[in-house]
This record gives C-alpha cells, structure tokens and sequence, in this order.
C-alpha cells in the first residue's frame, strides 16, 4: 500500500493513489473484525453486524475472505 502511495506522490498519477485506498479499505476491514474478536459477546454481536450489513448493503467482508473456497482441494484441510 504503501509502494503505491509514494509512485503516486513520484508520478501523480491516479491510479496509485486508487489502489493505495483499495488496499488501506481492506486492511481496515481485516483490523476491524481482530478488535471485535478481542470484545465480550463477540459470537453475539459479529453474526449480528454481518446481517445488519447485509440487511443495509455495506460490504464489511475482506476480499480475501470471499476468495476463499472451501471446496477447492487446495483449501481442504487434510
């Protein structure tokens, strides 16, 4: 993120800055769920968060995680 912030800030172009806060969003989405699993009554309130969010459009899931495929045999735990 941070490579893409200073090219932008070399070369003023705007695609590096959009990839810079694509990426900062997701880093901010995966930081976002570690602080909730640290707080009391987290297996209450995350279920509840993903469903108010869904309910209302907001996409609160990382990229990473929607990648993930449990039916690949690659994921597959063995």
């Amino acid at each position: 993120m941070l490579d893409n912030f200073y090219k932008y800030l070399e070369t003023e172009d705007k695609l590096y800055l959009k990839l810079a806060n694509k990426q900062l969003r997701e880093i901010l989405k995966g930081a976002g769920f570690g602080i909730l699993l640290v707080l009391p009554f987290s297996p209450i309130t995350i279920p509840y968060l993903f469903k108010r969010a869904e309910k209302l459009g907001i996409d609160i899931i990382p990229s990473w995680y929607k990648k993930l495929d449990l039916n690949d045999e690659e994921n597959k735990l063995k």
